[in-house]
């Protein structure tokens, strides 16, 4: 075997050794630009994806049937007539005084159209029985047809409220759209879709009454009666 021949293992070997060195630094940075897919899935979503996964609300169920009396003090404050209350009463004076007014021109005078004064004396009169009368009278019907001894149901959650099953089931959101009155016990929640909501005091359990209000008034705005 000549020198030459003793030399070139050698020189082959460190040649193999550094190749193999290159290699591996070529490798080691191509894994770390691109690492290894291990197999999982990640993807960005909307809001509206990750609703479906938090976790559900605890809401308060409560079931009742309102009585007529209920039922009359619930319409009576849903707007169905705008003549009520101050208005009703500032109404009645107005038209109380007119009726005065009236009568005293006719006892004092003796114009040829006194007839007219004391007509529209009466007038007065019998409107402002109306104001007061009619309303109730009608209140006091519907109120009657519409106690039915229906069972209400509802759930009320922190961000709203269903109300109903099946098909007859709807929602108000507690988004500060709808309004809330709180009379004679009763809490009562009005929608933009002019419908109502009347929740007894009465249903609702001491111990939790607090929270539920609280969550009621922070999720609407007060409705200010005329």
């Amino acid at each position: 075997m000549s020198d030459n021949d003793s030399i070139m293992p050698s020189g082959n070997s460190e040649e193999e050794k550094e190749i193999k060195e290159i290699v591996k630094e070529l490798e080691n940075a191509e894994n770390e630009d691109n690492p290894e897919w291990d197999g999982t899935q990640g993807e960005l979503v909307s809001d509206d994806d990750a609703e479906e996964y938090e976790i559900p609300e605890t809401g308060y169920k409560i079931s009742y049937v309102l009585t007529q009396e209920e039922m009359y003090k619930c319409l009576y404050h849903s707007n169905m007539f705008k003549t009520k209350g101050t208005r009703a009463v500032v109404q009645s004076v107005i038209l109380g005084i007119a009726a005065v007014i009236f009568f005293v021109i006719y006892f004092t005078t003796n114009s040829q159209y006194n007839r007219y004064n004391i007509i529209f004396g009466i007038v007065c009169l019998v409107t402002i029985a109306a104001i007061w009368i009619v309303p109730h009278l009608y209140l006091k019907n519907m109120s009657r047809m519409m106690a039915d001894g229906k069972t209400i149901e509802a759930q009320i959650y922190p961000t709203h409220i269903d109300i109903g099953r099946n098909d007859g089931k709807w929602s108000i959101e507690l988004d500060g759209r709808a309004q809330i009155q709180e009379f004679d016990n009763i809490i009562m929640i009005f929608t933009d879709h002019e419908r109502a909501f009347a929740i007894p005091e009465r249903v609702i359990e001491p111990d939790v009454y607090n929270e539920i209000r609280a969550i009621l008034m922070s999720g609407t705005e007060p409705d200010e009666e005329e």
